[in-house]
């Protein structure tokens, strides 16, 4: 039901209930132009036949997508297109979608009626007018383009071809802000006149140093991908944007020249009232908050725990108007809390759909688009609903520092060198400090990596002045993996790959594994070393062997692991094997828990790490661990490139150093240094065990898919009681590591001291 009021200003507000819970909209025009265009163009219909939906992009978001849309009623869909075919086909699989293509042109003939776009934001331009160009309608994941006039730009195309362009604005539709948003329109605020904004959160890829994202090529890139969120409600509550000004309150420095805002504060006029907003990004705690100020009350939005109060004037003396107004927001703080937990356990005990606020937001969006299209209504947002909150965008960015100038192409790869060593995941954690190491020694060096822009800088200035060579391929490439080891002497394997399930573990870590080493030996290569992990062997108190020797062989129950342990397992099976039959020139290498600059501080080695600041301890966390600094597992593995001898091949060796250091004591140092309150909590293997059964059982009376018993034998073994002897690295290679307790504190704990 759709109502119209005239506010005190004379803007007409336009209040709809439904599925996308009412926003306030104005017929208004955009910057510069003497009329908005209309909302929705007029599209062609699509209530007569279920709708054939493509899905552009496998990664991440689109599991979220599939699972949405598989309840959603009229849509089936009939394809995944990814350039990265075995991850295509591992959705589809995961998924029931029967058909894979790896481009856009292979639709042509596929008689698809909306693609939903889930690619870089870079691309959401030319690949949705490739989809136009189809006969084919677009959902767009934000930002639906990379300013307000390609949007418009995509909005005109999309109307003149009578085809419909969605964005996936999905935080309009979060549950608290559809509550925000009916009790505005209910009147109990008066008229909206100011929106205070809070988005303060960590960034997984920032904390990890994945400084090659999206997000980080330009300064500016950052408020396309984040900032879109709350522009949202920006857009929703203010109107178009009047003016903004725009404060840089953090810069830093991710490499040379690559510049990172992390924090910013904006002022802005709308049509409809003010706005400030606060933005901070890799922030140790999340803080996710929307303030309205009406004119006879306000309201307070924790977007993050999914909670609601508000306030309005009473008839009453101020201290009574005092106490309802604080005992109110008590009441509904008390109200949303318990929602939250009736929801997450309905859920979990299958009886009641998944609530959680992102995803509900995710499913209100998708929902409500389709729900469009199959009544003819107009789009929740339509591109030109987008490119309005792109003007926003655009104007907030314009004060980001100037982008460095794009580099010029790296340079064609020369002729294999004598003792070429070639290291595959190279640009990975022990991959850079094993380049750098090599590098040092004078060895020629060649890296295997999929993508060139996400190389660390100090290797893409080694492949510039001609010191590294660069080859491309994956590990799902077997034919650019032959090719690739051609005048290869070494090859150091540290490219893990992995997956969420076997299938995906084992095409990766071990079918991968053994497509390098086929081409090793194709090549006649004199050394492959295959660099596994202390997770692939059983290191409980009851180990048979209380000290793991290299001699010790791997866990003889791998089903009893995690995929990570299995895959190390299977894929050191599969090289000892091919070693056995064929002499593959195999050396193993099991670095311990490898701690040091250039990783996440929340190593899994020290516990379950709950939050970035409570580290849940395997067992009490007193045991001294087998820690050892990356350098000094490059230092190994440089050796391992130098030594002349033979007599390593066929064996495994333990990289960890003699420490007493504990998860207790390394814990403790990271909150002294970093001055933040991190926490180590010691639990019994016993009780965690006791834990996990618990969630076991809950999550089999919900019926959840491809749940396991928790294995008690995996939890042991995490707790690495056991120690490591190390003989034959410090016998053969002369390796000796840093073992001095200060000294190790140093290199692999204070290293995250924060930068003035």
């Amino acid at each position: 039901m759709a109502k119209e009021e005239t506010n005190a200003q004379g803007t007409t507000l336009r209040l709809e209930s439904g599925g996308l819970g009412s926003i306030l909209e104005a017929p208004r025009s955009a910057p510069g132009a003497s009329a908005r265009p209309a909302l929705t163009p007029q599209v062609k219909s699509y209530t007569d036949r279920p709708l054939q939906v493509a899905i552009v992009g496998a990664g991440f978001i689109a599991d979220f997508h599939l699972a949405i849309l598989k309840d959603v009623p009229g849509v089936e869909v009939a394809v995944i297109v990814d350039p990265d075919r075995a991850r295509a086909e591992a959705l589809a699989q995961r998924f029931d979608v029967a058909r894979v293509e790896t481009s856009i042109g292979a639709l042509k003939d596929a008689a698809i009626d909306v693609a939903h776009l889930l690619v870089p934001p870079d691309l959401h331009v030319k690949l949705t007018e490739e989809l136009f160009a189809l006969g084919i309608g677009a959902f767009v994941e934000k930002p639906v383009a990379l300013s307000g006039d390609e949007a418009r730009g995509l909005a005109e195309s999309a109307r003149t071809r009578g085809l419909p362009l969605g964005g996936n604005h999905n935080n309009l539709h979060h549950p608290a802000f559809l509550r925000v948003m009916q009790r505005i329109e209910a009147g109990e605020i008066g008229r909206v006149e100011h929106v205070q904004v809070t988005l303060s959160v960590p960034l997984m890829q920032l904390d990890a140093g994945d400084f090659a994202h999206w997000m980080f090529r330009t300064p500016k890139n950052i408020v396309y991908e984040q900032a879109v969120h709350p522009l949202c409600w920006v857009h929703a509550l203010v109107g178009r944007l009047r003016g903004v000004q725009t404060t840089l309150l953090g810069t830093r420095e991710l490499n040379p020249g690559q510049k990172f805002v992390d924090r910013w504060s904006i002022s802005g006029q709308g049509e409809r009232g003010t706005m400030q907003m606060y933005l901070a990004f890799g922030q140790g705690f999340t803080r996710t908050t929307l303030n309205v100020i009406g004119s006879d009350g306000s309201l307070e939005a924790d977007i993050h725990h999914n909670a609601v109060t508000g306030e309005t004037k009473s008839v009453y003396l101020d201290f009574w108007n005092s106490f309802l107004a604080t005992h109110g927001r008590g009441k509904a703080l008390k109200r949303d809390a318990r929602a939250v937990v009736r929801d997450y356990l309905k859920f979990t005990l299958g009886l009641g759909r998944r609530e959680d606020a992102f995803f509900a937001g995710m499913r209100g969006s998708i929902q409500s688009f389709y729900k469009a299209l199959a009544s003819g209504a107009p789009l929740p947002t339509d591109g030109a609903q987008a490119a309005e909150v792109l003007d926003w965008c655009d104007a907030i960015a314009a004060a980001a520092p100037a982008a460095a100038p794009p580099a010029a192409a790296l340079p064609a790869p020369c002729a294999p060198r004598a003792r070429e060593v070639v290291v595959l995941g190279a640009t990975g954690f022990i991959g850079r400090r094993t380049v750098a190491k090599l590098l040092e020694a004078n060895l020629p060096v060649s890296i295997v990596a999929r993508r060139a822009h996400a190389l660390p800088p100090e290797i893409e200035a080694a492949i510039r002045d001609g010191r590294v060579r660069f080859l491309r391929a994956s590990l799902e490439d077997k034919a650019a993996l032959t090719s690739v080891l051609s005048g290869a002497h070494t090859v150091i394997q540290l490219a893990t790959g992995g997956g969420d399930t076997w299938e995906k573990v084992q095409r990766s870590m071990v079918d991968g594994t053994r497509d390098v080493a086929e081409a090793a030996l194709a090549h006649g290569v004199k050394r492959f070393v295959y660099v596994s992990s202390i997770a692939a062997l059983y290191t409980g108190r009851d180990a048979p062997e209380r000290e793991i020797t290299d001699s010790t062989d791997v866990d003889p129950e791998p089903e009893q692991r995690p995929l990570y342990s299995r895959g190390k397992m299977a894929a050191e099976a599969v090289l000892l094997s091919m070693h056995r039959a064929r002499e593959l020139p195999l050396v193993i290498v099991r670095p311990g828990v490898v701690m040091g600059a250039g990783t996440l501080p929340q190593h899994s080695g020290l516990g379950l790490w709950q939050r970035d600041n409570h580290c849940i301890g395997w067992g009490l966390g007193d045991n001294p661990l087998p820690i050892v600094w990356v350098d000094d597992v490059a230092d190994a593995l440089r050796a391992l490139a130098r030594y002349e001898k033979d007599d390593l091949h066929g064996q495994a060796l333990n990289l960890c150093a003699k420490t007493t250091l504990t998860a207790q004591e390394c814990v403790a140092e990271l909150a002294r240094v970093t001055g933040r309150n991190i926490t180590f909590h010691p639990r019994g293997l016993g009780l965690s065990q006791m834990m996990e059964i618990g969630k076991y059982c809950v999550k089999k009376a919900g019926r959840r898919p491809g749940v396991e018993f928790p294995s008690w034998r995996d939890l042991k073994s995490r707790a690495l009681v056991t120690t490591f002897a190390c003989d034959l690295a410090r016998a053969k290679l002369g390796w000796k590591p840093v073992e001095e307790r200060e000294a190790l504190l140093e290199r692999c704990v204070r290293v995250y001291k924060p930068r003035s």
